[in-house]
């Protein structure tokens, strides 16, 4: 369950694009002070931030680690992954092992060079730990080994087409800086004392564009660009030298900021109301972009009346999807299913429509139909009262569409943990749940896998208790086929499969509502992208790659 909350959380960022700043007061006029022409950056985030490579998972950890550190692959946002730290890959006929070679500039901030020693050792001390993103690679992973300074080798226990898709969440450290800091008064992981854990938490050993200023581990991380970058500013000559991320910000303050020009982005949990209200100052922009997450409605098909397929296409056929897309969360469009639009695997259309109609006609061939309608039987479903208003509205369409076939709803908010909880057995999962899932990298197996192999079965990933042995093998194997188009393939069979059983409402593509000062961020990639109109996905996080960003000078 713990490597399952890390999971989420990546997620329910994996789902926060754009993020915000620090704290203050003051009218709702810009002002014309500031950060304008500082050359820095300011935006606040979910705290607190584990920033160390071997804890981190969530959206403020991931965020701070990869401007910290290098991963030996990047993503774009066309789901493909270049090289980053690695100049090249080869990979063997049964996609068993992967030989990546590093590229001969690559630097660390103490200006060391990155070898295969450190890879091999970022790698061993994340599965060791067993925390953050190690739950990509445990069970995936036979061994790691660096053949000579500028070239590892990975060997799987067993194939996989997608490694180096999972390899952008390994942040690879220095391992001479680190073990220099290992805290040996302690005995957690034997000769390694702390593994350099304590040390980590206020500072780091890394690669990236930026680097540690100060750590102040109860509200605010400071990062300034590492001027020595081994891939150099000449691209990027507009990007913050400093870039502040601050937690512990409530909407008024928020509001206030931004107003008085002292913070630049907003996160995407502000209300609607508020967002309009903060665009009226001068100099603030709202922009609407895709998140990355896919908002599903579980349905546990192995609890009456849902686990009856007529119940749950019913269900399908009776949520108002524009209402969602339109009015609770404006600009998200129509999910076409299981995978992340513009993913691989991802398919063209939902037959899953509005239609009260179909959803009464759906509701007659079941065997509950009489139970249901008289009120014997009732359907039961969660969401997530942390999740904001926009939920509990989600929440109470569904209940509004089921009621106008003549079904009870019963609703009810409760926080993620106690949803973590009753999703543990089948008898304590509710009829129906709110999911929204974002995958830790761009890839639609990890969407299949996450969301229906029955290994995820017990957690909040899937409350569908699917346990089909067919889908299972089908998952497994496809995520095995090293080329792309074959792998597309079979994730896109595997999706048609699972629309006809119809085991989720597939809600949403969910959209993200941010303001920012555009007075001071000249360039925004997440918005710029967003205004172009071309369809695009960043993996967690990759939205706040400072290095892209141009601020006022």
């Amino acid at each position: 369950m713990k490597k399952n909350f890390k999971k989420l959380l990546v997620v329910v960022t994996a789902a926060a694009m754009l993020v915000s700043l620090s704290a203050c007061s003051g009218s709702d006029k810009g002002s014309n002070t500031g950060n304008k022409g500082k050359d820095s950056v300011t935006f606040n985030i979910d705290w607190p931030a584990a920033i160390d490579p071997g804890v981190g998972s969530k959206s403020a950890d991931t965020i701070a680690m990869l401007n910290l550190y290098d991963s030996l692959t990047y993503p774009n946002t066309d789901g493909s992954v270049e090289p980053l730290l690695a100049s090249k890959w080869d990979v063997n006929d049964s996609s068993t092992e992967y030989t990546f070679h590093l590229n001969k500039a690559a630097k660390f901030h103490s200006g060391n060079a990155v070898k295969a020693s450190d890879v091999k050792f970022s790698m061993d001390r994340l599965i060791t730990m067993g925390e953050g993103y190690a739950y990509l690679f445990t069970d995936l992973l036979k061994s790691t080994e660096a053949v000579d300074d500028q070239t590892v080798k990975f060997t799987l226990n067993s194939p996989s087409g997608t490694f180096p898709n999972m390899l952008i969440r390994l942040y690879v450290l220095e391992e001479d800086l680190v073990m220099k800091n290992l805290d040996t008064s302690k005995d957690t992981y034997g000769q390694m004392g702390d593994y350099g854990k304590t040390w980590l938490q206020t500072n780091d050993a890394g690669s990236g564009p930026y680097k540690v200023k100060e750590m102040r581990t109860e509200d605010s991380l400071t990062m300034e660009k590492s001027e020595d970058y081994w891939q150099g500013w000449d691209q990027y000559a507009g990007a913050p030298t400093t870039a502040v991320m601050m937690g512990n910000l409530d909407g008024t303050t928020v509001r206030t900021m931004i107003t008085r020009d002292e913070l630049d982005l907003t996160d995407d949990t502000q209300t609607n109301e508020s967002l309009k209200a903060m665009t009226k100052a001068n100099g603030v922009e709202l922009v609407r972009t895709q998140t990355g997450n896919n908002f599903n409605i579980a349905l546990n098909t192995k609890s009456a009346p849902t686990d009856d397929i007529h119940v749950r296409k019913a269900m399908a056929y009776a949520l108002d999807y524009d209402q969602v897309c339109e009015s609770i969360y404006p600009g998200s469009t129509k999910a076409t299913g299981p995978i992340l639009a513009g993913i691989a695997g991802s398919l063209d259309t939902n037959p899953y429509a509005y239609d009260l109609d179909k959803a009464k006609a759906e509701l007659k061939q079941s065997k509950y139909y009489d139970d249901l309608i008289s009120g014997k039987k009732k359907i039961t479903l969660t969401y997530c009262s942390e999740g904001g208003d926009n939920q509990e509205k989600l929440a109470l369409l569904m209940q509004s569409g089921l009621d106008k076939i003549g079904v009870t709803c019963e609703i009810a908010g409760k926080p993620f943990a106690t949803m973590m909880t009753d999703a543990a057995t089948v008898e304590t999962t509710p009829n129906a749940a709110f999911v929204v899932f974002a995958g830790p990298y761009l890839d639609g197996g990890v969407f299949l896998k996450s969301r229906y192999h029955s290994s995820s079965c017990g957690s909040w990933e899937q409350m569908e208790w699917l346990q089909s042995d067919k889908i299972d093998k089908e998952i497994t194997d496809a995520m095995a086929i090293a080329d792309e188009k074959e792998r597309t393939a079979a994730y896109e069979k595997i999706s048609e499969e699972l629309i006809d059983l119809c085991p989720t409402i597939w809600v949403g593509d969910i959209a993200s509502s941010f303001a920012y000062r555009s007075d001071n961020i000249v360039k925004l990639p997440v918005a710029e992208k967003f205004a172009s109109g071309k369809s695009f996905v960043y993996a967690g996080g990759y939205s706040y790659y400072l290095r892209e960003f141009e601020v006022k000078k």
